[in-house]
């Protein structure tokens, strides 16, 4: 059986492209129509959104949409699938590339996210990533969101994630009982700090350049 190497995919392979193409736009016109700031609503239905967390229901902290409409605002749609030259600009330095070389290894690839499929599986398919990778795990799919380790119940046995957030993808990952690379777009932390985390939190490794990726992974399918 051929080892998982997963990756999350906001800001790890490309910059948030839900959060950019979509929901930003419609929180601007929701914004408009209630004369209020976009920071002022944000705040609100983010509110919302770790309200859910603290009290334990990860997976419903994510979904966005029945948390707007909690929140009193108009039905967040679904995302349609884009055109690939208008994600292309928020793909990451050197991902493609990276990803066609490890399709070349003897190892299965997966997304581990948690954004809903929904919101997620348009753009992954715009780009044609839905070739690239075994299995895209969410968890309104799996019942489970990071840093939960059963999160990557399906992608066992796992050889190493790959991810930009301490909680959700380094510490996580140690969880599942696989390595951590820390890599892509990271922005200061402001990880749902889970009440059982380690006070410090440390990726096996940190790739700042993604060619270097292959033939990291190359070197641990030699020690497995």
């Amino acid at each position: 059986m051929k080892p998982w190497v997963t990756f999350d995919l906001d800001n790890t392979l490309i910059r948030s492209p839900f959060a950019y193409l979509h929901f930003l736009p419609w929180l601007k016109d929701q914004a408009q129509k209630r004369n209020l700031g976009d920071d002022q609503l944000w705040e609100r239905i983010r509110g919302h959104a770790e309200r859910k967390w603290r009290r334990g229901d990860w997976v419903a902290s994510f979904d966005w949409a029945t948390i707007v409409q909690e929140s009193g605002l108009d039905v967040l749609p679904d995302p349609m699938q884009p055109r690939a030259v208008n994600l292309r600009p928020l793909v990451l330095p050197h991902v493609d590339r990276m990803l066609r070389e490890l399709r070349r290894l003897p190892v299965s690839l997966a997304l581990v996210t948690n954004g809903f499929y929904a919101y997620q599986a348009p753009y992954v398919r715009a780009l044609g990533w839905d070739y690239v990778f075994d299995a895209i795990i969410t968890p309104d799919r799996s019942g489970y969101a990071k840093p939960h380790p059963l999160t990557f119940a399906e992608v066992t046995p796992g050889l190493v994630h790959v991810g930009d957030r301490l909680t959700h993808d380094v510490l996580v990952a140690h969880r599942a009982g696989r390595l951590a690379i820390r890599a892509g777009h990271r922005s200061p932390e402001r990880d749902r700090i889970d009440p059982l985390s380690p006070t410090r939190i440390h990726p096996d490794l940190t790739v700042e350049d993604y060619r270097q990726l292959p033939a990291i992974i190359e070197y641990l399918l030699r020690r497995v």
